[in-house]
């Protein structure tokens, strides 16, 4: 019924109108421990996998215990927009003696075909190249917590036979 009240409330964001998408929604978000509202806030349906948005995935980790607050930074390096521009995210694990430090390049949007490509990564090419280091950090730092879940922001790009051979 839950379900119900949210699709016809027109509350529910897209990939998730239909009551049953809904449930698995908010099923998906409860096992990340994230409250309904939450999920239905934060959880992408993309090529038909519930993803996080990039966010979220900060949000998850950082309320863990697991998550060394004085380790986390997020930086840009380079001259912008150049090949070599990137951005880096470093997240610790409490107890780990080595951060996890990631990074995504214009080189590296480039190869993907995604730098130029129309919305986001035209819109807002900083925040993107951000999102997707934040994610390959997040997910090698704290797959228990994340349990797989890709970013909305990094699924985006994918094509489903790409999202196939990914899993």
């Amino acid at each position: 019924r839950f379900g119900q009240y949210i699709a016809a409330s027109g509350f529910a964001p897209k990939g998730l109108e239909k009551p049953e998408a809904i449930v698995v929604a908010i099923q998906f978000g409860l096992e990340l421990g994230i409250t309904p509202m939450q999920a239905l806030q934060n959880i992408a349906v993309i090529n038909g996998r519930p993803t996080l948005y990039g966010d979220a995935m900060l949000a998850l980790c950082m309320a863990s215990l697991a998550f060394d607050h004085s380790v986390f930074a997020e930086t840009f390096e380079g001259k912008p927009y150049e090949d070599s521009y990137c951005a880096i995210c470093r997240v610790g694990r409490c107890g780990c003696n080595a951060p996890v430090e990631r990074r995504f390049s214009v080189a590296q949007a480039k190869k993907a075909g995604l730098w130029g490509k129309a919305g986001p990564w035209q819109m807002f090419p900083d925040r993107m190249l951000q999102m997707r280091a934040r994610a390959w950090a997040l997910r090698d730092a704290f797959p228990d917590i994340l349990r797989g879940a890709m970013a909305a922001e990094e699924a985006v790009a994918h094509d489903p036979p790409a999202v196939l051979r990914a899993v």
